[in-house]
Order: C-alpha cells, then sequence, then structure tokens
C-alpha cells in the first residue's frame, strides 16, 4: 500500500502535481463550505443532517397501489415509524423520546349505553403550534369520547385508533375513528396532521407534491381517474345490492388545492383520503395515493 501510494505521488511531476493539489484544495474547500452551511443555514439540519431530503418513495404499479390501499386499515397500530427518536427537536414530555405517542388511552365499557375503546395521540413537540395540534386533537377525540361515556340512553360505539410517520422533516399523524349510534349508520372519519419540524407549520398537500417532485396537475389526474374508478364500481354494487353513498364526481373537494385529509409515511407515499364519514354518516372512504 505504502508503496503504492509513494509511486503515485512519485507520478506527478510538472502540471501534473499542480493539477492534483489545486484539485484536492478545491474538494477541501468545497467541503467546508458544505459543512458550515449545513450546521448553520440549512433549515432541515436537525432533522436531516446529511442533507438527503425526504424519501420520496419508488415508483409502484396499479397492483401495488392496489395492495397499499387494501392494508390502509392496518396502518393504525398506535406507533410512530421512522426514525424519530435521536432527532434534536425539544419534547413536551422528556420522558418519552418518541415524537409521536398515546396520550390517552381510554377503555371503557357500560354494556347498557356505551363502548369506548380510544388511542388518542399527541404530538410530542415543544412549540406553539404543536400544542395548538395537540389541543385540537384533545378536543376532537378525547372530549368526544367522554362524552359519550356520560351517556345514559340509547347505545354508542367509540373507537380511535392512529398511526404516526416520520420522514426526515415531516412528522405525519393519521387518526381514524369510527362511531356506530344506535339508530344510526355507522360512521368512519379521518383527520390528519402534516407538521415540518423546521418551520414549525402544518404543510398543505401543495408543499408535499412539490417534495414527490411530481407536479398538482399530474395529482390532479390521478385524483380524477380514482374516484371516476370508484363512482363506477360503486354504481355496479348499488345495482345489485341497493343504494350506497353516492359520490359526486363534480365536487369541489376533489380538487387539489382543496385537500384537507392527507399524510405522508415514512417510506415516502402520500396518502389523499376521502373518508365521507368526516361530514356523513358513512363508512365509504377513497383513498388515493402517489
Amino acid at each position: 500500500m505504502r508503496r503504492a501510494i509513494r509511486r503515485f505521488f512519485d507520478s506527478l511531476q510538472g502540471t501534473k502535481k499542480y493539477m492534483f493539489f489545486i484539485g484536492l484544495i478545491l474538494i477541501c474547500i468545497v467541503a467546508l463550505c458544505l459543512g458550515i452551511y449545513a450546521q448553520f443555514f440549512y433549515k432541515y439540519s436537525a432533522t436531516d443532517a446529511f442533507m438527503i431530503g425526504i424519501n420520496i418513495g419508488s415508483q409502484k404499479n396499479a397492483e401495488e397501489i392496489a395492495t397499499l390501499k387494501s392494508n390502509f386499515n392496518n396502518l393504525f397500530n398506535n406507533k410512530i415509524v421512522g426514525d424519530n427518536e435521536n432527532l434534536s427537536i425539544e419534547r413536551i414530555k422528556t420522558e418519552n423520546t418518541s415524537l409521536v405517542f398515546t396520550n390517552y388511552n381510554l377503555v371503557n365499557q357500560d354494556e347498557n349505553y356505551y363502548s369506548v375503546n380510544a388511542q388518542i395521540p399527541i404530538l410530542n413537540i415543544n412549540t406553539d403550534k404543536a400544542k395548538e395540534i395537540n389541543a385540537e386533537i384533545r378536543t376532537e377525540f378525547y372530549d368526544t369520547a367522554n362524552s359519550i361515556m356520560r351517556r345514559t340512553e340509547g347505545n354508542t360505539i367509540y373507537t380511535v385508533t392512529y398511526a404516526a410517520f416520520v420522514n426526515k422533516d415531516i412528522v405525519s399523524i393519521v387518526i381514524k375513528a369510527y362511531l356506530k349510534e344506535e339508530g344510526k349508520a355507522e360512521k368512519v372519519s379521518v383527520k390528519t396532521y402534516n407538521y415540518s419540524m423546521s418551520e414549525e407549520r402544518l404543510l398543505p398537500l401543495t408543499d408535499l407534491i412539490k417534495l414527490k417532485e411530481t407536479t398538482p396537475e399530474q395529482v390532479q389526474e390521478t385524483i380524477n381517474n380514482d374516484i371516476k374508478t370508484a363512482y363506477n364500481n360503486a354504481q355496479i354494487i348499488a345495482a345489485e345490492f341497493g343504494n350506497l353513498y353516492e359520490r359526486d364526481l363534480s365536487s369541489d373537494i376533489y380538487k387539489v388545492e382543496n385537500a384537507t385529509t392527507f399524510f405522508l409515511t415514512q417510506d415516502g407515499y402520500v396518502y389523499v383520503v376521502y373518508a365521507y364519514g368526516n361530514n356523513d354518516y358513512t363508512n365509504e372512504m377513497d383513498i388515493i395515493i402517489f
């Protein structure tokens, strides 16, 4: 090894010698500049020290996307997926290093009136925006569960589960609630939050589209095609078994800029969820993945 190195330096004569040392100096300068930029100017340095950017996922064919959709309910295991314990982020609850964990575990039952099983998460980040998100989660799910447990008429089943993902700078939380009240249809609702740790804000879908290196037009085309397919399938089923939830293909809810329920997984896929139970008593749901 030493002989090989010595032979290499002995071969550096004249212009080659100067070019080698100039190149070496330039490499050192670039490395130094990158180090300074990463340390002091790169806004994602706390979560992406090597400046890799988010994992945007590989391309999947139609069959693989269909498999992801069919496994949607399996995502809700009340855990966070992705590297999140070694980030230099200030936590609200320092005894738990996870960025998302179950803050409320409400399990209670009265055989006459209710059955509640609610696993409700907290975003364990000590910023004003994160605390605002946690307050909204508490109002939406914790307060609802407690209200149901005070009922003394009818019979109600209420279940809450969640999933959470970390993809470099972004923490995504998706919460699913199942509600069955006596005399009413099942209602399945979904709520999502996509929080940028560096910018301390919630991200719109357009930001995730940009990070995924695609365009709103391409995503819109995917949404239109998938919703139209779901509509046609529902019409076929309804013709044989009776009325199902009817989608309005002309509705503005399907426009990219109006999307409210979406999340990014740790392996780089964006799910756009149309949970019609967010506004109606139904368990119907469409899922778009890109």
